[in-house]
């Protein structure tokens, strides 16, 4: 593992210079045919006692089953800057808006592996939106469903996944939910915005920028690397996690968190699209600065 470099170095490379940005995403939205097909498994308005009662038991079943992965030294998890990610979770003041990389299918349940059950419950409310592949999670009625004939909620709903169509833009519903959960609540929304699980870094998608650029309340954003969760749980067949006699280490990599009051106002004179893309490499670069410190990235990735 690379070491990380001296604390006058990292302070000089988190200066970024907006007019060194390439440019990410595409100019042109592609279609995609078919798109969400089942009713919005989100409620209007302010979710009841019960709705939300059945979305902290979904949450916490999940954060048991993750948390069964590192139980009894099975596996290894090691977190860096922990307790920088618990305080800014405690702080309902602002929207959190939290980046990681994504290399594996189970990366965002590590989320939930990462607290003690403690600090969980204690912050069971301002638990992740998270937008989720609405063909991967959202392909067939029964996985929108907990109980179909009793309850009739939406398994991934409840566990506060957002369905999000590959193809269909920025201003898709599921990124309008995530927009209006940060203006209403404060929410903590985690994003993949490599839009897929890939072995190497890919260029953000531009919703992470809509959500930066379009809140009146200016988010606090927060790089996190995962690093050998795939090795837990590999994306090829068969698809189970592994144990037995080679332990598995998963290192998570907390970065600081970064006010993006400062980039707003560089890009205040920005139209709305060029901002929105100087935005996502902003926080694209953010993330790889924070990877390159730990395992080797190409050159071109970090600027």
């Amino acid at each position: 593992m690379k070491p990380a470099p001296e604390a006058a170095s990292r302070t000089s490379r988190t200066q970024f210079s907006i007019e060194s940005l390439t440019m990410t995403g595409s100019l042109q939205d592609k279609s995609l045919k078919g798109g969400f097909k089942f009713p919005w498994p989100f409620p209007s308005g302010k979710p009841s006692a019960f709705y939300r009662f059945k979305s902290y038991l979904a949450m916490s079943f999940v954060g048991i089953l993750s948390k069964s992965m590192f139980v009894g030294g099975v596996n290894k998890m090691v977190v860096k800057n922990k307790d920088t990610f618990m305080k800014v979770l405690k702080d309902r003041s602002r929207p959190l808006i939290t980046v990681a990389n994504h290399r594996c299918n189970i990366d965002d349940p590590l989320m939930f592996a990462l607290m003690t059950r403690r600090e969980f419950a204690d912050t069971l409310d301002h638990q992740r939106y998270t937008l989720t592949a609405h063909n991967i999670c959202f392909t067939k009625q029964s996985h929108t469903t907990l109980i179909r004939t009793v309850l009739y909620e939406r398994l991934f709903s409840l566990g506060r996944c957002v369905p999000c169509v590959r193809g269909e833009g920025v201003n898709q519903k599921g990124m309008d939910f995530c927009l209006e959960k940060m203006e209403q609540d404060n929410a903590w929304i985690h994003i993949f915005s490599e839009g897929k699980v890939v072995e190497e870094p890919g260029r953000f998608k531009w919703g992470v920028g809509r959500l930066v650029n379009e809140c009146s309340k200016p988010p606090l954003i927060l790089p996190i690397w995962i690093e050998g969760m795939n090795k837990v749980w590999p994306n090829h067949p068969p698809y189970y996690p592994r144990f037995g006699n080679l332990v598995q280490t998963v290192n998570v990599f907390i970065g600081d968190v970064i006010d993006t009051k400062d980039w707003l106002k560089q890009l205040k004179n920005e139209d709305k699209e060029s901002g929105r893309k100087k935005m996502t490499d902003l926080i694209q670069r953010s993330l790889y600065t924070l990877g390159e410190k730990y395992i080797w990235l190409p050159s071109y990735w970090i600027g």
